[in-house]
């Protein structure tokens, strides 16, 4: 069996975070990594954001995301470096198998670029494959002269880097690996830390200090072993040494070293400059040593009266452990450490006149997410990355300032004579020399004021996360439309159980749009629509609320012959007389503006038609100008107050609205400019920037001359259209009132990020209207200044027949970029103006033949995207592909040389959206491009300003997609297939249905909808986070009730103890052990039911279980209660077990419940369900899973399945047992079989005979295998289990027992493996799409298969899709093409990481034969000549490579 692998929802646990100049000189970024994900954000600050009632304007900090890579590999360790000579940062990525890059941001491409590959993997086997659990952790030098890699417990790698010092050093010294760099990064070497100091057992953390001549490396290790229970014997096992890094000579002196530190030291933490040492964590202990200094100890808690003899002082009242802590420093003596508990704590380093530390002031200043990273962004930020909850973005700032304590003020006070000079302001004033400014830097000493500093958090920003993906289940959506037609694939929503405690939440995810349908009309015939709003009303004639709402007030319906007037207001009645034009079919209706600066005089209505312009406001005709040159408009694109106008022999128009001299009206004026006619104008659109990138390399612009016509000097002034306010062409929207301060819970917001409500109103409100410009650069990163506001300038944007893309300024359209075969779809987009010419040679017509294979451009649009348009993307629809590039600004010296004309100073890298809407092969007829063109004649990209608070672009057609961006700064495609195909699209704002959108289907079927608010749709899919502020454990789903039951624990601290008395009964010893004793945390669960109407708990339905009881298992299975009653009735089963300790044996309970339907409680509608318990009673082991098989309920106890029989009075019967493995984790069934799995044996499968009533094994795996989770790949009349393990790795495994091999069917066969590069524990099986969803045709390829979706513990979703060998050949062809034939970041290899991973080495070669998607779809991206060159090399088509593809994205479109 072959199998098709692909990651379809990105990972969103972060694990590493930084900040660096990494993407631009002039700003900072942040970069994070999640899994194989590298993101890169940039803080934006006070941005205005609209409310979602629009009512209120609010300034906020957020994060706006540059770009976002995939790498062949998970990053494990991450570092910034900046080199000598360099004005940007690098960055330091570690590898699996201590491999290590150094990547750098390339401005010309807008990618990254890897620099120099080290690779220690040979190193790590010499001791045996013990020692390559060491995650490489990398930390450098602070000033940037070499970086530090462990490789083992006991040896690290050393990376020395050129510095201005070493630049005389020769280039003998220049390792291979630098080629790339010019001797950045020097030839690397390994330390055995065993020579340096034969004590070193175990290496837990290493750090380069501050303030030394060289760089100087200081080694936390563990000599000896031991652990909590041996500590009355053996105890402070932890020792320190700091080696100095000779890294021309190759020499590392140990300079210091210290002993006897407590054995439960984790982490340490370089004190930066003036105060320098270090900072050590122990888990109930806090250290400051330095080399010139006694050292200075902190106990946290009681526990360390008893494991260690380091001298440590008491804080009263102190309780905290510092394991899985982390921390960063806000100043030389103040960092912020987060717990493993989410709790944010300041601590201060009191500090004496020699600059010693003397005391540890430690306060607790919020509660917070678990933190997984912390870095500090800027001064007043900090960033806080989460695997188990929402990433945070923090501003923090000093609330008050506090007297230190008497004791720490006598620690710290000396005389004056005695002080050294000190950088106070006393000191200050004292010094004569400006020198010792520098030479002291700024005042750190807190104590010498006698003050400490306290700080307060505030949320202003979070990063959504979904994993790690626990438990799942699919259910059905609450609030589905009736009116679409019902698909069993894509009615379904998956609810994820994600987080832990505090940050326990339900992830609802969708992986299409799913609108909520107002009304439907059927009006069969039109062709294409456009909505409208009507005059500006006066104040006597509209309400406050219609003048601040804008509804639209007219609805235009083209038709082959005729347009149809609607008027749109609390009902939708036809116009019977007006001032447009209904005897024919219509092009373009859109408003355009009359205004004075930033006010609105008159609104009217342009229409336009295929032989004339009719200017209409309201129903009044105001003008009608008639176009006869020759050949019949086909086209048109208007930004208000230009209009461009399209024949249909390539003519180009330019429409402009102008106030007439003396009057307050407005007339419409037409110019035909002289552009080139050959080769013909296909496409075109009008595009108002008000980003700011469009801008050509002259400096000034005389916006009423001809380029042409200038002299040298003139050249280099700026071409732009500039607005004036005095033409009254600038339009503006009517200034809304500025916002309230937003009112959050700020509890809820620290542990949870913002919440549902607000994050909405806040991603919602980023409006793409171009009606708000600001200043930006070049990704555009400046802070806007509204009170500023830059001037919009218009562009045109041709595409001609032989698919060349020009810009041309407007309105005197003069050319300034030139794309060349824009159709190719080159990945990266420069401007060719300064070899181009409109000449038409005989070479000229000989190369038109060429363009003939290469696919047609049928539309264009420019527009800009992000927070107040201020990132431009460029739209193409080319053949059956949409084409994204996004713009950024670059211009190379060499570019500025070779440009004699005005050019922008732009360049377009092509988005890779991943997104296919190709037809189904056979489904429609082909036709020449003439006719095909007449077809796609209406626009299918329509941009939409405000629609539930989100602006993008609408893509119509057989495959609808809705193309969204927000202030976050993320391109998202989400597709739309719930109602098939999609013919025309726009906006509506009525009354009754606001901020919505009307669009017809294929049928013809108009309808009326509006976006669920209760989805969020800035992220890779449409997701609703419910929190349950507690940890969520397993979910089923009841179809008979639509209600989810759900199993939730909460920690609790434990602080008495069972013991087994004399008797044998059992007893409890209760713990007293004072405020500073950590008491051990148990859970306590309950099982209660959940709505997904309202997603609630319902009220009444809590059960609790017993405490030291843990609920194991969960799952809804059908029973019958006797032999002869052939029927089954579902119930919901819970396996537990008691834990109680080594002490006490292990029993468990099976606990069965009925959800019944009562009358619900008045005023409670949700209340109409309970729980109503069948059976509990306890087992003599726990029980671990459990399943349904053939109307019997399987159960695993301790070390045996059982199959029980539910009688009619309610109690369990044993019917057969089989004896199993060690511990079985899981169990699902299907017909009379059952598949479990052992946390450490593999799977085995198991058969219930019933005619017989035994239960027997039939096949299993006789390797060992660390089980995560199990499901079935359904292949027709195939079928295979599919296995996920602990590392990392999915298997599948047939039962073929006429193989020689399986040994007469007894052992399974694997057949294929792959390494997912994640944890995955929860799978679930959906039904393949049985039909398009455009043209209703059957999927046959994979009408019989099923898709195996399943969650990783990283956030990420994927799928496993069973293939047929000819695909599987194709493709598997394609990507060895690929592996070899494109670069991939970091130096990964594909190839290698999918190998799958054997900690334990076995005498089985890899199975391979699991394709990799995500390489496979890399080919979407790649431009037509290379997806031709590639498909010819495996000897096929690009074409045939496209439909497979297609293929099994349209069988696998579900939910």
């Amino acid at each position: 069996m072959y199998a098709w692998y692909r990651q379809l929802h990105p990972p969103t646990g972060i694990e590493n975070c930084l900040h660096c100049n990494f993407t631009s000189e002039k700003y900072e970024d942040l970069v994070v990594s999640a899994a194989s994900q590298l993101t890169i954000y940039r803080l934006r600050k006070k941005l205005e954001i609209v409310t979602k009632d629009e009512k209120e304007k609010v300034r906020k900090d957020k994060l706006e995301q540059i770009g976002t890579w995939q790498l062949h590999g998970n990053i494990q360790s991450m570092k910034k470096v900046r080199f000598a000579g360099c004005a940007k940062d690098s960055i330091l990525l570690s590898f699996k198998y201590a491999k290590l890059s150094v990547i750098e941001f390339d401005e010309s491409t807008f990618e990254i670029k890897t620099s120099s590959l080290h690779y220690f993997e040979e190193d790590l086997s010499e001791n045996g494959s013990v020692s390559r659990n060491t995650i490489p952790k990398i930390c450098t030098d602070p000033e940037n002269r070499c970086a530090c890699m462990q490789l083992t417990s006991t040896n690290i790698a050393i990376l020395p880097f050129r510095t201005r010092e070493t630049a005389v050093v020769t280039d003998d010294s220049v390792g291979l690996s630098n080629a790339g760099t010019r001797g950045h990064v020097l030839s690397s070497y390994e330390i055995n830390l065993k020579e340096v100091d034969p004590q070193v057992q175990i290496v837990k953390d290493m750090k380069f200090l501050h303030g030394y001549y060289e760089p100087t490396l200081l080694i936390l290790f563990e000599s000896l072993r031991t652990w909590a229970g041996r500590i009355a014997v053996r105890q402070d096992t932890c020792n320190i040494i700091a080696i100095s890094l000779n890294v021309s000579e190759k020499l590392h002196p140990v300079i210091w070293s210290l002993g006897s530190l407590p054995y439960d030291c984790k982490y340490v933490y370089a004190v930066p400059k003036p105060i320098g040492g270090v900072l050590i964590f122990a888990v109930s202990s806090m250290i400051y040593l330095n080399q010139s200094c006694p050292p200075h100890g902190m106990s946290l808690n009681s526990h360390t009266k008893n494991s260690t003899s380091f001298p440590l002082k008491i804080q009263d009242g102190l309780a905290i452990t510092l394991d899985l802590s982390k921390a960063v420093f806000l100043s030389p003596d103040r960092l912020v450490v987060t717990l493993k508990g989410g709790e944010l704590y300041v601590i201060s380093l009191v500090v004496d006149s020699m600059r010693s530390v003397r005391s540890f002031h430690i306060e607790k200043a919020a509660a917070s997410v678990l933190t997984t990273c912390i870095t500090l962004l800027e001064e007043g930020y900090l960033f806080l990355g989460s695997r188990l909850g929402n990433s945070l973005l923090l501003r923090y700032t000093e609330a008050a300032r506090m007297e230190i304590s008497r004791e720490e003020k006598a620690l710290t006070s000396e005389p004056a004579s005695k002080r050294k000079r000190l950088n106070t302001a006393a000191d200050w004033a004292a010094a004569d020399d400006a020198d010792d400014l520098e030479v002291y830097g700024r005042d750190i000493s807190t104590a010498s004021s006698g003050q400490l500093f306290s700080y307060t958090f505030e949320v202003c920003d979070s990063i959504l996360n979904i994993g790690p993906c626990g438990s799942s289940e699919l259910g059905e959506p609450a609030l589905l439309s009736e009116e679409f037609t019902p698909q069993k694939e894509s009615d379904l929503e998956l609810v994820i159980l994600s987080g832990k405690g505090k940050n326990g939440a339900l992830s609802v995810v969708q992986r299409t749009m799913k609108p909520q349908v107002v009304t439907t009309f059927q009006l069969p015939g039109c062709i294409d629509m456009w909505t409208v709003k009507g005059p500006i009303k006066s104040k006597d004639e509209s309400t406050d609320k219609e003048s601040k709402e804008e509804y639209h007030g007219f609805l235009v319906l083209s038709r082959e012959d005729s347009t149809l007037v609607l008027e749109t207001g609390r009902e939708i009645m036809e116009v019977e007389e007006s001032g447009f034009c209904t005897s024919q079919s219509t092009i373009y209706v859109c408003n355009m503006c009359l205004r004075d600066g930033n006010k609105v005089l008159r609104r009217y209505t342009i229409q336009v038609c295929s032989n004339g312009i009719w200017l209409v406001e309201g129903l009044k005709q105001i003008q009608h100008v008639p176009l006869d040159i020759g050949s019949p408009i086909v086209r048109c694109s208007v930004s208000d107050p230009y209009a461009l106008v399209l024949t249909e022999d390539g003519q180009v128009v330019v429409v402009t609205l102008q106030q007439e001299e003396g009057e307050n009206t407005g007339k419409l004026y037409c110019s035909n400019p002289s552009l080139p006619q050959v080769p013909q104008v296909d496409s075109i659109y009008l595009y108002r920037d008000t980003s700011g990138m469009f801008v050509t390399n002259a400096e000034e612009c005389d916006p009423n001359s001809s380029v042409m016509d200038q002299s040298i000097s003139e050249t280099n002034r700026s071409f732009v259209s500039k607005e004036k306010s005095t033409s009254s062409l600038k339009p503006m929207s009517e200034p809304e009132p500025m916002r309230k301060t937003m009112t959050v819970d700020e509890e809820d917001e620290l542990l949870y990020g913002i919440s549902e409500s607000s994050m909405f109103s806040e991603q919602s409100s980023f409006q793409m209207s171009s009606t708000m410009p600001t200043t930006s650069d070049t990704m555009n990163m400046k802070s806007s200044k509204q009170e500023n506001e830059k001037d919009a300038t218009y562009w045109a944007i041709l595409v001609r027949a032989n698919r060349n893309l020009e810009i041309y300024t407007v309105p005197n359209l003069t050319l300034v970029y030139v794309i060349k075969s824009f159709s190719v779809g080159h990945k990266l987009i420069v401007d060719s103006s300064s070899s181009h010419s409109f000449s038409t040679s005989d070479s000229e017509k000989q190369t038109e033949s060429r363009y003939e294979g290469s696919p047609p451009v049928w539309e264009v649009m420019m527009v800009g995207f992000g927070h107040e348009a201020s990132h431009p993307y460029l739209l193409a629809r080319v053949g059956d592909e949409l084409l994204i590039y996004e713009a950024f600004s670059y211009r190379s010296k060499s570019d500025a040389k070779k440009f004699k004309r005005p050019s922008l100073k732009l360049r377009f890298r092509k988005v890779d959206h991943g997104k296919l809407m190709r037809r189904m092969a056979g489904s429609y007829s082909p036709q020449d491009e003439k006719t095909a063109r007449k077809e796609d004649s209406v626009s299918k990209l329509r941009y939409f300003s405000n629609i539930g608070g989100y602006a993008g672009v609408f893509i119509c057609g057989p495959y609808p997609h809705w193309l969204l961006m927000t202030v976050r700064g993320a391109l998202r495609c989400h597709p739309m297939i719930v109602d098939g195909r999609v013919t025309c699209f726009v906006p509506f704002h009525n009354i009754n249905c606001p901020r919505g959108f009307l669009y017809f289907n294929g049928q013809g079927e108009l309808r009326i909808c509006v976006l669920p608010t209760h989805m969020l749709y800035d992220h890779p899919w449409p997701v609703r986070k419910v929190p349950v502020r507690c940890t969520p454990h397993f979910i089923n789903y009841s179809v008979e009730h639509k209600i989810y039951a759900l199993v939730t624990s909460v920690d609790e601290p434990c602080t008495r103890v069972p013991f087994m008395g004399p008797d044998g009964e059992r007893e409890y010893e209760s713990l007293d052990e004072g405020d500073r004793f950590i008491y051990p945390t148990i859970r306590k669960f309950s099982l209660e039911l959940f709505s997904p109407v309202d997603w609630q708990i319902v009220p009444n339905t809590r059960v609790d279980l017993d405490e030291f009881e843990h609920v194991t298992c969960m799952c809804i299975v059908p029973l019958q209660s006797t032999n002869f009653h052939s029927s089954h009735q579902n119930y919901l089963c819970l396996g537990t077990a008691n834990i109680m300790g080594e002490e006490m044996g292990t029993r468990g309970r099976i606990l069965i419940f009925e959800i019944i339907e009562v009358v619900p409680e008045p005023g409670q509608p949700l209340t109409k369900n309970k729980l109503k318990k069948i059976y509990a009673d306890e087992h003599k082991g726990p029980v671990t899973a459990l399943c349904g098989v053939s109307g019997y309920l399987l159960a695993a106890i301790g070390q045996k399945m059982f199959v029980w029989r539910l009688d009619d009075n309610n109690s369990l019967k044993g019917v057969a047992f089989v004896d199993t493995q060690i511990y079985t984790i899981n169990a699902f069934s299907f017909k009379e079989f059952a598949l479990i799995a052992d946390i450490q044996r593999s799977i085995t499968l198991l058969r219930y005979k019933d005619q017989y009533k035994t239960l027997s094994v039939v096949s299993r795996d006789v390797r060992t295998m660390d089980v995560y989770a199990t499901q079935l790949i359904i292949d027709g009349t195939s079928l295979a289990f599919l296995v996920s393990d602990r590392e990392k790795n999915v298997t599948l495994f047939v039962y073929n027992s006429e193989a020689v091999e399986s040994s007469g069917g007894t052992r399974l066969l694997r057949r294929a493996d792959f390494h997912v590069g994640a944890h995955i524990n929860t799978m679930w099986r959906v039904s393949t799409v049985a039909s398009d969803t455009a043209s209703n045709a059957p999927n046959e390829v994979y009408s019989k298969s099923q898709v195996t979706m399943f969650g990783t513990l990283d956030g990420a979703i994927g799928e496993i899709l069973p293939v047929s060998e000819k695909i599987y050949r194709r493709l598997l062809m394609l990507q060895n093409a690929i592996v070899s034939g494109i670069q991939h970041i970091a130096g990964l290899n594909p190839k290698s990481f999918r190998t799958v991973v054997r900690e334990q080495k076995s005498l089985q070669n890899p199975m391979r034969n699991i394709l990799d998607g995500d390489l496979l779809w890399k080919f979407t991206g790649l431009s037509f000549h290379e997806r031709q060159e590639l498909a010819r090399k495996i000897g096929t088509t690009a074409d045939q490579i496209l439909d497979d593809l297609m293929d099994i994205h349209r069988a696998t479109c579900v939910m």
